[in-house]
């Protein structure tokens, strides 16, 4: 269900009114093939000399409050809860992380197919303190060149960064960014590892990142 417009944004639900086995691979699978839409409506808006769109997705799975909310003068069918602010959190976290499809962890519990799907962080969100795993699915651009080398690199580095071995997910990450120069996620880690062989984090450092912004 296309919920509602929010200025430039767009709220989408998946499993409402009715709940199904498959909602969480739905919402992945439309994501996916929006950025591919995306890319098919730029391409269009380049040859005439306009300026590409960009867009970033945030994607959870949760329990909420749906219905009819509002006032007697103004119903309005939609959902609200804690849920809803997280997928609003992933969708803004895309600007820091130079990605373009950021989902939660209790979405990837839910999903069947992962080709393409990569940890990204775990982070806690503006307004919340429980950390929560986020990922992103790279799908709508299977089969370009460097993708699959690149994921690969950029696993092993991930691995190595939370075991706190930053000089091997440094080499990792440059891999990774030899395999995918414009991959944002690979150089944001090469440059926090980078920074943590420099100064270590303390002994107690958990890995979790605070988003500070929306």
């Amino acid at each position: 269900i296309l919920d509602k417009y929010i200025g430039d944004a767009m709220m989408a639900l998946f499993g409402a009114p009715f709940a199904g086995p498959d909602d969480a691979n739905h919402a992945i699978k439309a994501a996916n093939e929006m950025m591919v839409a995306l890319n098919a409506f730029n391409l269009r808006r380049i040859t005439v000399g306009q300026q590409p769109l960009d867009i970033g997705l945030g994607i959870n799975t949760g329990e909420v409050i749906v219905g009819n909310i509002g006032s007697t003068k103004r119903l309005e069918y939609t959902v609200i809860g804690d849920a809803v602010n997280l997928a609003s959190r992933l969708e803004g976290a895309n600007k820091y992380y130079g990605t373009k499809i950021l989902f939660s962890e209790f979405t990837m519990q839910q999903i069947t197919n992962t080709d393409y799907v990569r940890e990204i962080d775990t982070i806690r969100v503006k307004g919340k303190d429980v950390p929560v795993a986020i990922y992103e699915t790279l799908a709508w651009r299977a089969g370009r060149p460097g993708i699959e080398a690149m994921l690969g690199h950029y696993a092993i580095g991930r691995e190595a960064y939370c075991e706190r071995d930053w000089r091997s997910a440094a080499g990792s990450f440059r891999a990774a960014l030899s395999a995918l120069p414009t991959d944002a996620p690979s150089e944001l880690y090469l440059h926090r590892a980078d920074a943590y062989a420099a100064n270590p984090p303390p002994s107690d450092w958990d890995g979790v990142w605070t988003l500070t912004a929306k």
